[in-house]
């Protein structure tokens, strides 16, 4: 799944942007933490806050699998890499999860698990038997997928009553302080750095959706490489006219 979820703070030193060509504007970029992200890295705002709050009280689950779901890029991922980072779980992709033999899946069955993009294996009858080992076993199994269980294509009778009767827990569109977030945490993985008078310009302008903030921060990236230009008001401007973005109402004039 996409991006990272909520404002991922970006500790540690800043960085130059490593092999800048010549021409080309010397950015500052964050230096991101090795390894997976951790909760402590992801910003809660009331987009994700009740997302976050019922994942990591997992003894408090209803049931012994949960399902988060969201917007595409709303940053899935990084909400399982956090979760299995704090109970030291495994993080599994659907592909990784497809691949796995009987005996590997009951050994995980007692442990915390989560399957990245679950509606892919929704399928698979090892699905619902992982399910139900987990459920014997104590086990702990948290789902992620940007469609609804109820929209999964699932053949068995028995795993789409398992699915109708799990519990979920949706990440929301983002709201203004997500957003900024978001759009700090893309450019700086493409190495932008922007300063607060471009996050001030594209607050009210950029679309309230998180592929609406990624697809900005590649074409600003790529604007920034092919002009040789920084990521500046105008710059940004460019890039928000190319997407068919229209600048909100001016104030009238006294």
């Amino acid at each position: 799944m996409g991006a990272p979820l909520g404002r991922i703070c970006c500790r540690g030193s800043v960085s130059k942007r490593p092999s800048v060509p010549t021409g080309q504007p010397d950015q500052l970029s964050f230096a991101f933490p090795a390894g997976r992200l951790r909760f402590d890295q992801l910003v809660v705002t009331p987009s994700n806050q009740a997302a976050v709050s019922i994942i990591r009280q997992p003894d408090k689950w209803p049931t012994a699998v949960f399902c988060i779901t969201g917007p595409r890029r709303c940053g899935l991922t990084a909400l399982l890499q956090a979760w299995c980072a704090e109970t030291g779980g495994t993080y599994l992709t659907a592909v990784e999860f497809a691949k796995l033999k009987q005996n590997r899946l009951s050994a995980l069955a007692g442990q915390s698990v989560a399957i990245d993009d679950a509606e892919k294996v929704a399928g698979r009858e090892a699905l619902l038997t992982f399910i139900n080992q987990t459920s014997e076993a104590g086990g702990r199994l948290l789902l992620a997928s940007a469609e609804s269980p109820s929209q999964w294509r699932v053949t068995s009778a028995d795993l789409k009553s398992r699915l109708n009767s799990m519990p979920i827990v949706e990440v929301l569109p983002p709201d203004e302080d997500m957003l900024i977030g978001r759009l700090r945490a893309a450019a700086a993985r493409h190495y932008l750095k922007l300063e607060p008078e471009v996050v001030a310009y594209l607050s009210p302008r950029l679309d309230l959706t998180y592929e609406a903030i990624e697809a900005f921060a590649e074409k600003l990236s790529h604007g920034v490489t092919t002009t040789g230009r920084a990521p500046s008001v105008p710059l940004a401007k460019e890039v928000l006219e190319a997407m068919g973005l229209t600048e909100p109402d001016e104030p009238p004039t006294s």
